[in-house]
């Protein structure tokens, strides 16, 4: 059975000069292309000599050979020998012993489809609704202590607070207690959750406030769940929705990035026709890293939809360097350079697929100070998880969802598109296409 690879004439010109050099004693300290080990082994580098990652704006073979940069060939690895006959087909033999035939006429052998709504598929984990198995994975998964570790965080315990009036859910009531990492703000099932450390321990109170009408509730050291009744409360189901949407543009996003634009762009013209009767402001706002073109590029709410969706739009990637990104100053920039409606229902879609700088202490600390700032407002992050998350920031993203709120959604590899998305650390999950996920979770937050 053979294989096929589609190449260009010009690359297999180049390919066949550099295993010329090679075979003459070529001792230029900048390689043409690469050159082949005792092995066979085929290292990509591009024209500079740099080592190609693989990324089709890395080495010229890295794109063609895969993300290693590397192709294993027969033993020697004749590259000279492959023909330089730029409309015929050449072949040479794979590591297998199969003949790998070189067609510069044949198409791509894995083409990814034009970028269109409903292509990306993602599940979703809510672990406020599971939190004994959160509880669970640092006893079963030893990692997830450092993990915990590297982001400083401080979350032992949690205290899920229901607030209701008649019996009806209380939404928007704000609910704190002195030991608490931060204070929180019920939703519109009139929960909010209360975390604390295992040193400092919950206090004796806990003080609800919903519009002037307070209560404290006394006795709940110990207690992982308290109910609050309200009287006198009117119907406080909130019909405003403040959407932002912050995504990373660096780089590395450039194998998904023009399809996330494609379905969020759909997601806010969906959510806008889904809910007609409420009063919908969206803000769309992208960031990169230090030295890039920009830091954040930020656009205040609005209530034209049309105007974000062609903001999403405009965007391309570029820039990053490194696997970290700015995403504490994201964060700030989200949460307290933008003005949020107190009253309305807020949600920030947090879409990346790489950690804030976990090596610089001031920036884990401003990532937590921010966390808390938009459990405080209630401002519910959902995070985006895209190719490229390790194990260590689906735990900071995690955190992130649960503590102010919000739920953590992920890409799949079910769609075929992008890079590899590793299997979160959950149980079982539905997997859904993106878009259609994305506006269900909007829209169970206004029910």
């Amino acid at each position: 059975m053979k294989k096929y690879l589609s190449s260009i004439a010009a690359i297999l010109t180049v390919i066949s000069l550099a295993g010329c050099s090679a075979n003459n004693g070529n001792t230029n300290s900048e390689p043409s292309i690469g050159g082949t080990t005792a092995e066979g082994k085929y290292e990509g580098t591009d024209i500079g000599g740099r080592p190609s990652s693989g990324k089709s704006s890395d080495g010229i073979l890295g794109g063609l050979f895969g993300k290693s940069g590397e192709m294993d060939m027969a033993t020697g690895g004749a590259i000279a020998e492959m023909a330089t006959d730029t409309t015929a087909s050449s072949s040479f033999a794979g590591p297998d012993g199969v003949d790998v035939i070189i067609d510069p006429t044949a198409p791509p052998s894995n083409p990814q489809p034009e970028p269109q709504a409903g292509m990306l598929t993602g599940g979703e984990w809510n672990d406020n609704a599971h939190w004994s198995d959160w509880e669970a994975l640092y006893s079963s998964h030893e990692e997830w202590n450092e993990y915990k570790k590297t982001w400083k965080s401080q979350i032992d315990n949690r205290i899920a607070v229901k607030v209701t009036s008649d019996g009806q859910p209380i939404a928007g009531a704000k609910v704190s207690c002195k030991n608490a990492i931060s204070s929180a703000v019920t939703d519109n099932k009139g929960m909010a959750y209360l975390f604390y450390t295992a040193i400092n321990g919950p206090t004796e109170q806990i003080v609800v406030d919903y519009k002037g009408n307070s209560k404290t509730i006394d006795g709940v050291i110990g207690s992982t769940s308290v109910e609050c009744e309200l009287s006198g409360v009117s119907d406080s189901k909130q019909t405003a929705l403040d959407l932002m949407i912050m995504c990373d543009t660096t780089g590395s996003m450039g194998d998904e990035l023009d399809y996330l634009k494609v379905e969020l762009e759909n997601i806010v013209r969906k959510v806008g026709a889904e809910n007609a009767n409420a009063t919908i402001r969206t803000s769309v706002n992208f960031y990169r890293d230090e030295g890039d073109e920009y830091v954040v590029r930020q656009f205040p709410f609005t209530s034209d939809i049309e105007k974000s969706a062609g903001a999403i739009k405009e965007q391309s990637y570029d820039g990053g360097g490194d696997f970290p990104e700015a995403v504490h100053t994201a964060l700030d920039s989200a949460i307290n350079k933008h003005e949020w409606d107190e009253d309305a229902v807020k949600i920030m879609f947090l879409v990346l697929d790489a950690p804030p700088h976990s090596e610089d202490a001031q920036v884990v600390s401003s990532v937590n100070k921010h966390i808390c700032e938009a459990a405080e407002k209630g401002i519910r992050i959902v995070p985006i998880a895209s190719s490229g998350i390790d194990k260590s920031t689906e735990y900071l993203l995690r955190t992130m969802a649960f503590s102010t709120g919000g739920t953590y959604t992920f890409l799949t590899n079910d769609s075929g598109i992008g890079g590899s998305h590793i299997e979160p650390t959950v149980g079982a999950f539905n997997v859904e296409k993106l878009s259609d996920m994305m506006v269900r979770i909007v829209n169970d937050y206004l029910k």
